[in-house]
């Protein structure tokens, strides 16, 4: 029998062909495979893996977050089905930060814990200076509750600094991607200082992995979380994500699928950690998941 082995997923993507068919042919790119809950489950636990914590994120090709919720539904049936296999999960989810969409009925449900602004690679001066503190999205701010946070997604440091700006500074905002996705502008680039420094003075900003749409070398990856550490600090750190399914490709144009797998995508993460903890001294354990059982079990120690 494999030793058993478990593990948090911050950032997964699950939803269904149904899902897939709502936007069939209004994508200028072929759709994704499907990713079930089911089948990413039963990947793991027959791997001899454990997931003990789950976020089903928001995905930006769904028009809203009702794929998100069909989730806790279909773990709460796999649970009652069979509760010794999947008895142990916890599933929480991330929606869609839309003002007329993350209604408070919305985000009251327990399961979710904040929600996400997707810009992908949207440039720095195409953020309006009040695009995202009118008062609509006032009124969002103030309807998430202290244990929800806000999520941004921006390939460009810049662009995630101008978002984070316009945020009330107590909201809590984790930052995808390490809070860029080009790693050939390297750690000393201006915009990247820029965005670190807002966020240490915030004081509640994390930055999320796994860290490969950064760059798909650990070793190079490792850069960034080392930066993100010396600058904001280790508690601000979260690497233990697999961004499954894997979508979209690298700088050079090679699709994430043909790179990484669930377990490649934990063992790049592991090898980050590893390369990280040994310039900082600081234990690969707290820099894959500490963050997470920070934001999530400390301010929502009830959910199931």
């Amino acid at each position: 029998m494999l030793p058993l082995i478990k593990r948090i997923d911050s950032h997964v993507h699950f939803y269904t062909s149904q899902d897939l068919r709502r936007v069939a042919g209004s994508l200028p790119y072929t759709l994704p495979e499907p990713h079930p809950l089911t089948a990413y489950l039963d990947t793991l636990i027959n791997a001899g893996i454990v997931p003990t914590l789950l976020n089903n994120v928001h995905l930006s090709i769904l028009p809203d977050s009702e794929n998100v919720f069909a989730s806790f539904e279909e773990l709460r049936n796999l649970q009652a089905a069979n509760p010794q296999r999947y008895g142990g999960v916890r599933l929480v989810g991330t929606i869609k930060a839309e003002p007329a969409y993350a209604t408070q009925e919305r985000l009251s449900h327990p399961q979710v814990i904040g929600a996400r602004i997707v810009l992908h690679d949207a440039r720095p001066e195409t953020v309006a200076d009040t695009q995202f503190c009118d008062e609509q999205w006032l009124m969002f701010y103030a309807r998430l509750l202290p244990h929800q946070h806000l999520h941004i997604y921006a390939k460009e440091a810049e662009t995630n600094r101008r978002v984070l700006r316009q945020i009330p500074r107590d909201v809590r905002v984790i930052i995808d991607h390490l809070g860029t996705c080009h790693s050939e502008r390297d750690i000393t680039e201006p915009a990247y200082i820029a965005l670190l420094t807002e966020a240490r003075e915030r004081g509640n900003v994390w930055f999320k992995g796994p860290g490969y749409r950064t760059s798909v070398h650990p070793e190079e990856t490792a850069r960034f979380v080392t930066q993100i550490v010396c600058a904001v600090g280790a508690d601000k750190i979260l690497l233990e994500a697999t961004d499954a399914p894997h979508v979209g490709t690298d700088n050079k144009g090679v699709p994430y699928s043909d790179l990484f797998d669930l377990s490649k995508a934990f063992n790049f993460v592991d090898a980050v950690a590893h390369h990280v903890s040994e310039e900082t001294r600081i234990p690969a354990d707290q820099l894959l998941h500490g963050a997470f059982g920070q934001l999530i079990y400390a301010h929502a120690p009830t959910l199931r």
